[in-house]
């Protein structure tokens, strides 16, 4: 199973942030979401999507930002995608492959599995 989406508005973070939800398998959680530059989080369902299809059509991976300096990454590595998440300093998302599994200090990187079908299934529903 796959699935991100912004929640209702009812639903705010402490400092009254918009909050979104990643599901994959039985992992789950929500996470802050700040407005585009626009001012608006309109942008970020849509611009997750174009990511999404993308990566279901032979892209190697798949940016999901949700914060000027955090995103949700998605690697595809045949049948199989790797999501995890990632911290950029100065907001910028480049040299993401290969996909890390450790971080410089020799710890696993936290990764959760899913499939293209269940990201295509998202995408479908």
């Amino acid at each position: 199973m796959f699935a991100i989406r912004l929640l209702p508005p009812k639903h705010q973070g402490p400092d009254g942030e918009w909050l979104g939800e990643i599901v994959v398998g039985d992992f789950q959680e929500c996470f802050a979401c700040y407005p585009t530059s626009d001012g608006t989080t309109d942008d970020l369902e849509a611009g997750w999507r174009a990511e999404l299809i993308a990566l279901t059509r032979g892209e190697s991976v798949a940016v999901l930002r949700h914060d000027p300096r955090f995103a949700w990454l998605i690697y595809r590595e045949g049948d199989e995608c790797f999501v995890q998440q990632r911290f950029s300093a100065d907001g910028t998302f480049g040299d993401l492959l290969p996909r890390a599994i450790t971080t410089e200090d020799g710890d696993r990187v936290s990764t959760w599995v899913t499939s293209v079908a269940a990201i295509q299934g998202f995408l479908d529903a």
